[in-house]
């Protein structure tokens, strides 16, 4: 059920690009998309604390980028919190209900929280 919550939020995440062209030099969309996920899922999984859901990213991404600085993490995590408002209650949503509910209870619960994004939400901070 968590791939298909994934593919939830990253299709939201998509749609909120729709319009927008590449928005980054470095990064591709689909590689943006799935940087944001992590961080959404970070922060769901740790109830938007940013504290405990940096170590998370930082346990991770330790071995992936070497210098990579918790100050850094934190920030994006107050990006993501900002822009992708939505998807994190969506994430948090599934976190709350997946020992508790059925499997289409949860992803009903899921769409509901997206249901309002509209091609080209993004915004730039």
């Amino acid at each position: 059920m968590e791939e298909e919550v994934k593919d939830l939020i990253r299709k939201s995440l998509n749609r909120r690009l729709v319009g927008h062209g590449n928005i980054d030099n470095i990064y591709s969309n689909s590689e943006l998309v799935e940087q944001w996920l992590t961080r959404i899922m970070a922060l769901g999984f740790n109830q938007c604390k940013i504290e405990p859901a940096a170590k998370d990213i930082l346990e991770i991404q330790i071995h992936l980028i070497p210098n990579r600085s918790i100050e850094a993490i934190r920030a994006e995590l107050f990006v993501a919190i900002e822009r992708f408002d939505e998807e994190i209650n969506a994430f948090l949503k599934y976190v709350e209900l997946r020992d508790t509910q059925t499997e289409n209870v949860v992803l009903n619960k899921v769409q509901e929280e997206l249901q309002d994004i509209e091609e080209g939400d993004f915004y730039y901070f």
